[in-house]
């Protein structure tokens, strides 16, 4: 929403009012003042307002305020300062309903004559809500002791919300501003109202689960304490106390669920014509006004002091001339709010570009896992095919030498049985020749004694002699033949000799290629092994890697989680301590049809 930003009260202003206006102006000023210190009173303005038609009575319901209501549409054109000074000094308590309807122009709403059918739609915050409703109700003065007859408008109102806009849907910071509504109107009237302030008024954004808005604003906060209270804000550094630690609620609730009730509702009439600058103007005067107080307190210290401002004995006239005695220049909020975009950008792109490394990085290991494989794929179909030939080398060789060894043993036994049957038949032979050759020498010698003188002996002694030379030649030729057939078996042992040499070099040369075969064998197992540790080592890599983004991803959800339950645990601390008196409901007074349109002066 654009905020209508004009100075305080000043002289010039004054002076647009005519005579009669500044009369009812400081009439109204007294009364507010009356109404403000006196409890009785408020109750009785409350008690006159929960019926309505109880009649008016109060003195200050003057024309001036009866004249801007029905004036609306000429005094938010013509009349933008005037109103703001109205509404500083204090919107009657009787007339917030209709005031408030007509600065946020509710019976103008998209979704009006809608409510109904949203509270019949089903919402996933449900339980949520009726969980925070249980916590919360008993424990703020806003709803002391009337926790029944609020639980279920301010569930209907944040239920239909949530149906209506499911991106935002609940957030707890808004029970206090539905709360507050519902205590100036019916339910239906006050969810109109709060849907133009989360559209029209930024609640929306500061609402959102990324917190941009929300941190942009405790950005500019910061850097206002740092020029306006540089010693507190040294302090804080100090500390180590974080401005978010605090501020946080103050934005999501409009300091509801911080400040008494009826300083805060001063406050939220100011926010309703002038939006969120009167946030930064109330924080800085609240920090200036206790900082005496908190440069003696440590972090924690000053974490208990700014949560029990509940009970601060406060003036609401005087936080709010302070707040506008706070500088604020909207061109440094400006330029604020730019700076905060630009470290946010700056944030992203780094965020972007280590998304791009982790992304490229991942792409190489990809690759190389990639090429790894290729690459181990190779070596072993290269390891497969030497292998593959080895085998084959070594099968040929095997049956070259089996069929070297049968023929081998083949030659030498027809070779051995052959020489054996030859020189047996030779031993025959020779056997039979020396037994001959003995009878003849028997019957020769028997010749000698016999026929010794007789003619015939010569004959026959020639005969023997012959017969004798013939059987030793043959016995010769016998031994011959022997000698003959033992060189052949000598050379068959020497060839059997040879021949075994070979196969001992063939045995030799299978027994290297069956080491290599081992070797090889042994080398592909190895690199099996390898190349399964290092898919092992390198998907353990990969799954670290990826746990480590899955748990980088975690912890960035986690932290905003975290952020926005602290911001969620601050405003429920805020709530423990809230002890003031109760504010009673009034009713509503019938709402005009006419808009209001901000703008700035």
């Amino acid at each position: 929403m654009d905020s209508l930003t004009v100075p305080s009260l000043s002289p010039s202003t004054v002076s647009q009012l005519s005579v009669d206006e500044m009369k009812l102006l400081a009439k109204l000023e007294e009364q507010n003042r009356l109404l403000e210190t006196d409890t009785k009173s408020l109750y009785s303005v409350n008690g006159v307002l929960q019926s309505p038609t109880s009649p008016k009575t109060f003195s200050f319901e003057d024309d001036l305020w009866d004249n801007l209501i029905k004036e609306w549409d000429d005094w938010r054109k013509r009349k933008v300062g005037q109103i703001k000074v109205l509404i500083r000094r204090g919107v009657p308590a009787h007339l917030r309903p209709v005031v408030w309807q007509l600065l946020c122009d509710a019976q103008n709403v998209a979704v009006r004559q809608k409510y109904t059918d949203l509270l019949k739609s089903s919402s996933l915050s449900e339980s949520l809500i009726l969980r925070d409703l249980k916590r919360i109700l008993p424990q703020h003065q806003l709803f002391l002791n009337k926790v029944a007859t609020y639980q279920k408008p301010l569930f209907n109102v944040l239920k239909a919300y949530s149906v209506l806009d499911r991106e935002i849907g609940y957030c707890q910071g808004s029970v206090f501003i539905v709360g507050l509504l519902l205590t100036q109107m019916a339910e239906e009237e006050a969810f109109y109202i709060f849907v133009r302030l989360m559209k029209d008024f930024r609640m929306r954004d500061l609402y959102r689960s990324n917190m941009v808005e929300l941190s942009c604003c405790i950005y500019q906060f910061e850097a206002l304490i740092k020029d306006q209270l540089p010693e507190l804000h040294s302090h804080f550094q100090t500390q180590g106390f974080h401005t978010s630690m605090f501020s946080s609620s103050w934005f999501l609730n409009i300091l509801l669920s911080s400040l008494p009730l009826r300083v805060a509702s001063r406050i939220f009439d100011i926010f309703m014509c002038e939006g969120l600058e009167i946030v930064f103007r109330v924080g800085l005067a609240i920090l200036r006004m206790k900082q005496t107080e908190l440069i003696k307190h440590d972090a924690e210290g000053m974490m208990n002091c700014l949560q029990n401002l509940e009970s601060w004995d406060l003036d609401p006239d005087e936080l709010i001339e302070a707040a506008y005695q706070i500088k604020y220049n909207p061109s440094r909020m400006k330029e604020l709010r730019q700076e905060y975009a630009s470290i946010k950008t700056k944030e992203l792109e780094e965020q972007e570009e280590l998304n791009g490394l982790f992304s490229e990085n991942k792409h190489l290991k990809q690759r190389l896992a990639l090429l790894e494989k290729r690459c181990s794929e190779k070596l072993v179909s290269q390891l497969k095919k030497e292998l593959e030939k080895t085998l084959q080398n070594t099968a040929r060789s095997q049956s070259a030498l089996k069929e070297m060894q049968a023929n081998i043993l083949q030659i030498e036994e027809t070779e051995l049985i052959s020489c054996r049957m030859q020189e047996a038949e030779a031993l025959t032979e020779l056997k039979v020749l020396k037994q001959r050759i003995k009878d003849l020498e028997e019957k020769w010698q028997r010749q000698q004694v016999h026929c010794s003188g007789q003619q015939k002996i010569s004959i026959t002694q020639n005969e023997l002699q012959v017969e004798l030379l013939s059987t030793r030649l043959k016995e010769t030729l016998t031994q011959a033949a022997l000698k003959e057939g033992r060189h052949r078996l000598m050379k068959l042992q020497t060839e059997n000799k040879i021949y075994s040499n070979q196969l001992n070099r063939i045995e030799a040369h299978v027994k290297s290629q069956r080491d290599h075969l081992q070797e090889l064998t042994s080398q592909n197992q190895d690199l099996c092994s390898q190349l399964q540790q290092s898919r092992q080592q390198f998907s353990t890599v990969q799954y670290k890697q990826k746990e480590k983004q899955d748990k980088e991803a975690a912890n960035m959800t986690i932290i905003t989680v975290l952020q926005k339950q602290i911001t969620e645990l601050q405003i429920q601390i805020q709530g423990l301590s809230k002890h003031t008196t109760s504010f009673s409901q009034p009713a509503l007074r019938p709402s005009t049809s006419a808009s209001l349109k901000h703008h700035d002066t």
